[in-house]
């Protein structure tokens, strides 16, 4: 039970440390999952904030090219009204007007090479081709021979008062914006902030890596298609590019046709959980194998003192020279034998056994020779008790007593004669001493509630005297019907 019970503790205090580890885990994966996604919620508000000061300057600057109140003016002055609001977006890298031929007709900055041969271009092509004015979004662009120095292209369709074609409103937007936007940002050693097109072209990535780069094409990778399907959340996947499992958080700007995603390695986000799970895991295995070493001392001591009882128990029992039941264990075990005869109305028998001439015996050969002589009659009457129900035991001095539960009178003469036929026939301990013999008195008696074993005790030494009156070397029985004899054979 107490090895069980220290078992079960073990069980439930790893239980409850796993239980709480495993939670930890979990709310460490929601915390890092929550503070990213906080950072893409910002980052795609300023976003569309920023996109949303582009598309307004675009939509006035359209307004402005439309209406008649710029004619009187001046081209400088005209200029400076066109462009009022665009010097508002930031970053920006020149607003310009185009005609349905593809030809300027105002900008707030010199001419660029991307506008040259606009006709050509694909944002001036989809407006061609599309009725709608919504703003339209390119593909990350190269406008210089500055390396990286990469812009987007984001018009409005001018839409002629007839419903025609008209044109096109185009501002251009340095990519560096988005750099200054996530600088700062504490994403770990191998985490980083990226921004995508709906159609897997990657905008910009923070930091830099030589793994992805502006306008790689991502549309066929899974995490992307992930990305597209779920529009905004978290999950955690293996990234085949670092090698290593990393967090996604992301969640598309608004309406507009991009992706912000903030990536986390795994590892970076549990260390220190890693570190708090290896302290507290060797803590408790510490404390649950010092238990469990407790619990097999606390055992082995508990062993050692019921051996100890049980040793004592037997001493307490036993007879110290002959290794037999001692008066005390006789008395216990005649007073149990009797109430239990009473009960079953099963025969009960005792032999009362003493040793002739012993006192000559020991006066003759010595104290030790004595005690010898005892022992090797205790092992003659032991060797023929041989039920576990029955008792052998030391009366007292050189006199013996022999339980026999459930044996009648012919099987009681029958046991006392073998053991005073193995007494006789014992060899001497050296031939300087004589044989021993052994008188023998029997009792059996049907116990009925009234009874006392007393009868039985003084009946059997009432046989056992006469048994030592008629000549020794003897069995005399008293039961219910008298005094019976079994005298000895000749010795050879």
């Amino acid at each position: 039970m107490l090895v069980g019970a220290s078992a079960l503790s073990v069980l439930a205090i790893l239980s409850i440390v796993g239980y709480l580890l495993v939670r930890e885990f979990r709310n460490t994966e929601e915390d890092a999952a929550r503070a990213a996604l906080n950072i893409v919620q910002l980052i795609s508000r300023d976003i569309r904030n920023t996109f949303s000061i582009y598309d307004t300057s675009l939509s006035n600057l359209i307004k402005l090219m439309q209406s008649q109140a710029l004619a009187p003016l001046s081209p400088q002055t005209q200029k400076s009204v066109l462009f009022d609001r665009a010097i508002e977006a930031p970053s920006n890298a020149g607003f310009f007007v185009l005609d349905a031929e593809g030809k300027l007709i105002a900008s707030s900055r010199p001419t660029v090479s991307l506008l040259d041969n606009a006709l050509q271009q694909p944002w001036f092509r989809a407006h061609l081709k599309a009725k709608s004015d919504e703003l339209f979004i390119s593909r990350p662009l190269l406008v210089s021979g500055i390396p990286n120095d990469w812009n987007l292209i984001l018009s409005r369709r001018i839409t002629a008062p007839d419903g025609t074609f008209g044109g096109v409103a185009v501002a251009q937007m340095k990519l560096s914006y988005f750099q200054n936007l996530f600088r700062g940002l504490d994403l770990g050693p191998t985490g980083n902030i990226s921004l995508i097109s709906t159609d897997g072209i990657l905008l910009i990535q923070s930091p830099a890596t030589t793994k992805f780069y502006t306008g790689q094409d991502l549309s066929q990778t899974p995490i992307f298609l992930r990305f597209l399907t779920e529009r905004y959340g978290s999950f955690t996947a293996m990234s085949g590019a670092y090698n290593l499992e990393r967090l996604y958080n992301f969640a598309q700007v608004s309406e507009l046709p991009m992706v912000v995603v903030v990536a986390l390695s795994t590892e970076h986000i549990f260390s220190n959980w890693q570190h708090t799970a290896l302290l507290i895991g060797s803590a408790t295995l510490l404390l649950c194998l010092g238990l469990l070493w407790l619990t097999w001392l606390l055992v082995r001591e508990l062993g050692l003192r019921q051996r100890a009882e049980r040793e004592l128990a037997t001493l307490a029992s036993t007879d110290p020279l002959t290794g037999l039941a001692n008066r005390r264990m006789l008395d216990k075990t005649l007073d149990l034998e009797w109430r239990r005869a009473q009960r079953s109305g099963a025969p009960l028998s005792l032999i009362m056994i003493d040793i002739d001439h012993f006192k000559a015996f020991n006066d003759s050969y010595g104290h030790q020779a004595g005690d010898e002589a005892l022992r090797r009659v205790a092992q003659a009457i032991n060797a023929h008790v041989r039920r576990p129900a029955d008792l052998a035991a030391r009366y007292g001095g050189e006199e013996f007593a022999v339980v026999l539960t459930e044996t009648d009178a012919a099987g009681t003469r029958l046991l006392a004669e073998k053991i005073r036929s193995a007494v006789e026939h014992m060899q001497p301990a050296n031939t300087a001493t004589n044989k021993l013999t052994v008188s023998l008195g029997a009792c059996t008696r049907y116990a009925k509630p009234g009874d006392v074993q007393e009868e039985l005790i003084s009946t059997a030494d009432k046989a056992l005297y006469q048994a030592k009156k008629r000549g020794r070397n003897r069995v005399m029985d008293i039961n219910e019907t008298g005094l019976n004899a079994l005298k000895p054979k000749p010795t050879e």
